[in-house]
């Protein structure tokens, strides 16, 4: 990637210039802070791992 070179996360769906990558997906800075330190009773939890099952359907699609 290059230098400021902005990627859309796949949680807030906002173009962002620092995060990590797992596998083709990006999450940002931000919404990793708030994944991991969501209780797991909050509402927003189910959210986070709606947006993070995406992952797997995007590393079916590479393996196909």
């Amino acid at each position: 990637m290059k230098v400021n070179e902005l990627t859309k996360c796949i949680v807030c769906e906002e173009k962002k210039e620092q995060g990590i990558h797992i596998i083709e997906a990006f999450v940002c800075e931000e919404c990793e802070k708030k994944i991991v330190t969501t209780e797991t009773d909050a509402p927003i939890y189910n959210s986070f791992v709606e947006k993070l099952r995406s992952i797997n359907t995007v590393k079916q699609e590479i393996a196909n």
